[in-house]
């Protein structure tokens, strides 16, 4: 457990250190955490309001459109319905945009590493096409997350560009592009952080 642990930890500070493709705080985007939210009880949408302003006081868009992974993952954030329980319907300009995706992360060498690292644990093929149809499965294959209804969701959509159960709850979006976006155009509204346990990291 600890060995692996500790591979783990070595493999994703590696990750992290080949991402050229991310962006610089302070620099490229700029945030403002304002105070610390206050418990919210699940299902509510009561929260009060510890931040007045945005999270984001500035994003460089030029920069983050012109990064071709960011660009191809932005043309992906609008293909899906919010809500649980409807399904979703999938043109044949959305299952190419999902291609592309796939296709520029493939080319940088954080993909390349996660797919070395995961053929060496025997939980991906090494042909790379068949580790991108394995993607493919894992993020945009359809389920249902409502029984009730017909498949509404894929493993995308609920971490990357969220989906809203009930008109009022936020599953997933766990995504800060998509946050961004969202508090732009007056989506969401930042209450403030939630710091970890003993950290004073958000």
């Amino acid at each position: 457990q600890h060995q692996t642990n500790r591979e783990l930890t070595e493999v994703l500070n590696q990750i992290w250190r080949l991402d050229t493709n991310r962006l610089k705080p302070g620099t490229d985007y700029i945030i403002s955490l304002q105070g610390r939210a206050g418990y919210v009880a699940q299902g509510s949408n009561n929260a009060r309001d510890m931040a007045r302003a945005p999270l984001f006081t500035h994003v460089n868009e030029a920069k983050l459109k012109s990064i071709k992974t960011f660009a191809h993952f932005i043309s992906l954030l609008d293909n899906y319905e919010a809500s649980t329980g409807l399904s979703e319907t999938v043109t044949a300009e959305e299952l190419k945009e999902n291609r592309l995706f796939i296709d520029s992360i493939m080319e940088t060498d954080v993909m390349k590493c996660a797919h070395k690292y995961l053929v060496g644990k025997g939980q991906s093929p090494s042909d790379p096409a068949q580790f991108k149809k394995q993607l493919y499965d894992i993020w945009f294959r359809l389920y249902h997350r409502d029984r009730s209804g017909g498949e509404d969701s894929c493993g995308f959509e609920h971490v990357f560009v969220g989906e809203t159960k009930f008109g009022r709850e936020v599953l997933g979006l766990h995504n800060w592009v998509q946050f961004y976006l969202q508090e732009k155009h007056n989506h969401v509204d930042y209450k403030g952080y939630k710091a970890r346990d003993n950290k004073s990291t958000v």
